[in-house]
């Protein structure tokens, strides 16, 4: 998967001191430091056994797979933000947009509504639009976009690594196609994951 997360500033950049306090890892300064921690965290959630259908297309095992990721390294991870954000729908609606959001899912399956890429991308879409965790989301939406996709027989998206483009190249294009979603137009979100 192509990162796009990678860490603000010039990796000496200090973790905020209002983030500190739900790090795990007190040796954890930088945000250099940070997005090394959670990117091992994450890829041991990556080999751990791949869940089938209908077990993915779960809220559950959403915050499962989040816990999975980010467990390791903040104390928020796997459970649904309680804040209002910039992004994202009321914290009090999380849950039941989330449970909306698997119940399509399943249903667009069941009834094989989109081709396979469109379909999971749309579940991250939904996802990413929802915002649930307080952090890592978009990590989380395109992780489970992808085991979606292999549920359905198809290769896990590469999300633009197959571009010859900088990090924030690719940020930038996978936000525009995020804001062309948006308004209704999925095909540049799915063309992206499939770059």
């Amino acid at each position: 998967m192509s990162n796009l997360a990678a860490p603000l500033g010039d990796g000496h950049t200090l973790v905020p001191d209002d983030e500190r306090a739900d790090l795990l890892q007190s040796d954890i300064a930088t945000l250099q430091e940070l997005f090394e921690a959670e990117q091992r965290n994450i890829a041991n959630a990556l080999l751990r056994p791949k869940p089938r259908l209908p077990t993915l297309l779960d809220d559950t095992y959403l915050r499962r797979l989040h816990k999975a990721m980010f467990g390791d390294v903040w104390a928020w991870a796997g459970h649904y933000r309680q804040q209002e954000t910039n992004i994202g729908i009321e914290p009090i609606y999380i849950s039941v947009h989330v449970r909306d959001a698997v119940n399509d899912a399943t249903t667009w399956v069941e009834h094989e509504t989109y081709e396979p890429d469109e379909l999971a991308v749309r579940f991250h879409h939904r996802l990413v639009a929802i915002h649930p965790f307080v952090n890592g989301n978009g990590r989380h939406s395109r992780i489970s976009a992808d085991l979606l996709v292999e549920n359905l027989d198809r290769k896990r998206f590469s999300w633009g690594s197959n571009l010859e483009a900088s990090t924030e190249q690719l940020r930038r294009r996978y936000l525009a196609a995020l804001r062309s979603a948006d308004a209704g137009e999925i095909g540049d979100l799915v063309s992206f994951a499939r770059s």
